[in-house]
């Protein structure tokens, strides 16, 4: 077993299990995606640690615990259409293309993006697509879609993001108002009446900068 395939499955008993993920499809999805193919080299080392890990220019990939509960919470079946908010460097995008049928990426980044649809080139992940777009607008040219996921803290989830999502569809992030707020994971759910949203667990996520509180008074 490779020095990665050991800090992979490390992370999958020693972050994943014991932090409430008990999802089979969830479990195997990270087990089998190689995390360090998705960071600079300078940065592999790093790719199993239990936090989050600061990609540059404001962007991160979230902690494997956050993300894989995030997933899990989602409850994606085999034949769901995903939209993958700040997708980074295309890992969470790979993770999620093992449990839907079809994953849009997007990310403001342009560099980044096109890394990240490099990466999923690279790693053969043919049912998924990383594009350069604004996080906060979401991806209606796609839509609906069953899941969404918002990889990082918002204040809150804008509408336009919202009605991307089919009559049944989910979507899960981390509800922070700002940098010294606690952050709260949530799960909205599309129903007859509208949205209902339920709490999943504490994070203390970073905010992603265009979901940032705008503040009453300029100075």
């Amino acid at each position: 077993m490779s020095v990665y395939a050991s800090r992979r499955r490390n992370m999958v008993e020693s972050q994943l299990r014991v932090n409430k993920v008990t999802d089979d499809r969830v479990i195997m999805a990270f087990e089998n995606m190689p995390r360090e193919e998705f960071v600079s080299p300078e940065l592999k080392g790093l790719a199993y640690i239990d936090e989050d890990l600061v990609l540059g220019s404001g962007r991160f990939m979230l902690e494997p615990m956050v993300l894989a509960r995030l997933m899990q919470a989602l409850a994606i079946k085999a034949d769901d259409t995903i939209l993958d908010i700040a997708a980074g460097c295309g890992y969470s995008t790979a993770v999620l293309s093992s449990l839907g049928q079809s994953v849009v990426g997007i990310e403001a980044d342009e560099s980044l993006a096109h890394a990240a649809q490099q990466n999923l080139i690279k790693l053969s992940v043919d049912n998924s697509v990383i594009l350069h777009s604004d996080h906060n607008l979401g991806f209606a040219s796609e839509a609906p879609y069953d899941a969404i996921i918002i990889e990082g803290a918002v204040a809150e989830v804008p509408e336009v993001i919202l009605d991307q999502l089919s009559d049944k569809g989910r979507l899960a992030t981390v509800i922070r108002e700002h940098h010294s707020a606690p952050g709260k994971a949530v799960l909205f759910k599309r129903g007859k009446n509208g949205f209902s949203k339920q709490y999943l667990f504490d994070a203390q996520t970073p905010i992603l900068n265009e979901f940032s509180k705008i503040a009453e008074f300029q100075f």
